[in-house]
């Protein structure tokens, strides 16, 4: 909310909807409160544990069991002690480690669920791009054999989050947003407006080549105020 009002647009933090939140209430509309095994950020959490949900913190130790030869190899069945979550919430996490991917596959492999916040390959700073969470799903979808079911856009579990919040119906709605095959796509499907903001991956190139295409095409957040 503050990087959205120091560009001129009234924001309260109560008008952001993340897709942990759209996670979080998806999960407990469709299966109850459930335990957890998060990888994410405080954020993630924070929405996981507002809507009842129980957050397993996961624990340390080796996966595999030593097979007594030095070679650390084993009979692989040392996961079961970490494998106590429902599902495995997997978001955005710049403190991911070999553990979380560890503790996280344990839970898969015993019959977890894997819900992924957004897929986004990358993450847009200042000064170019960081890993984003779509990085990390990848990795426990590689490791685990099993697909990820994604909340964020443009799939139904984030935008019916944001129609409800908003009370609207979507034709009066404007999606605004800096990616055409997450943003652009979730506006156009639901019937709304839809801007391209040149912050992010996509570029005029970009627009030109693809197939999605976006209402208006802005080169910065604040230019918003003057459609």
């Amino acid at each position: 909310s503050a990087r959205l009002n120091a560009s001129g647009i009234r924001c309260t933090e109560s008008d952001v909807i993340t897709a942990g939140y759209a996670a979080a209430v998806y999960i407990r509309k469709q299966y109850g409160a459930q335990k957890i095994y998060a990888i994410g950020e405080a954020g993630l959490i924070h929405e996981l544990k507002a809507e009842g949900h129980e957050i397993d913190p996961g624990r340390d130790g080796s996966w595999v069991e030593d097979s007594g030869d030095g070679g650390g190899g084993g009979s692989g069945e040392g996961w079961g002690e970490d494998a106590v979550a429902d599902f495995v919430v997997v978001g955005l996490d710049r403190d991911f480690t070999y553990e979380k991917l560890r503790i996280g596959l344990c839970n898969i492999l015993a019959g977890a669920g894997l819900i992924a916040t957004n897929t986004d390959p990358l993450l847009p700073v200042e000064h170019g791009f960081l890993p984003g969470a779509g990085a990390i799903v990848r990795a426990l979808e590689t490791a685990s054999g099993r697909s990820a079911f994604v909340i964020g856009k443009p799939n139904p579990p984030m935008m019916d989050a944001v129609i409800d919040h908003l009370r609207l119906p979507a034709h009066e709605c404007t999606l605004v947003g800096d990616r055409l095959d997450t943003d652009i796509l979730a506006g156009s499907r639901y019937g709304m407006k839809t801007v391209l903001v040149l912050s992010g991956v996509d570029t005029e190139e970009s627009v030109r080549q693809s197939r999605i295409e976006p209402d208006a095409v802005i080169g910065s957040i604040a230019e918003v105020r003057e459609l």
